[in-house]
């Protein structure tokens, strides 16, 4: 999905008269005004089913062990909200220096998406390809 987005991203450039298209001369152009992307479903549907990983039930088992169910409400709650937090946070600050590095090099987020495909690809395809040797990468 990464790699088709990548390869959606329009190459900035300048028309000519004869019907060309010359990327040189945009470097020297104003930058055009960016377009806000709207974050649709299918990006909150993936956060939601990565919350609900069985891995996420360790962080919340404690609850189980508090004395009350107003202790557990409560260490729930302010789970919730420290997350929510800490993501929120960690998402500004990834946002923010994306954005200053994407103003002196255009062209980066492209790169990065090339570039973190690729390694999540084959990130998968030594993890499957591990299990034929008989080790994990876990």
């Amino acid at each position: 999905m990464g790699i088709r987005e990548a390869t959606e991203v329009p190459t900035p450039c300048v028309a000519l008269e004869n019907g060309e298209c010359d990327v040189s001369v945009y470097d020297s152009l104003e930058a055009p005004t960016p377009v806000k992307k709207k974050i649709g479903f299918a990006t909150f549907a993936t956060g939601i089913v990565h919350g609900l990983q069985p891995d996420a039930l360790m962080m919340v088992l404690p609850a189980l062990a508090l004395p009350s169910r107003l202790a557990g409400a409560a260490f729930l709650g302010m789970f919730l909200v420290g997350t929510v937090i800490a993501m929120g946070s960690y998402t500004v600050f990834i946002g923010s220096c994306s954005q200053a590095l994407k103003e002196r090099v255009p062209r980066i987020t492209e790169k990065l998406t090339w570039a973190s495909s690729l390694v999540a690809i084959g990130l998968g395809l030594a993890i499957i390809i591990s299990q034929f040797f008989g080790f994990s990468l876990y």
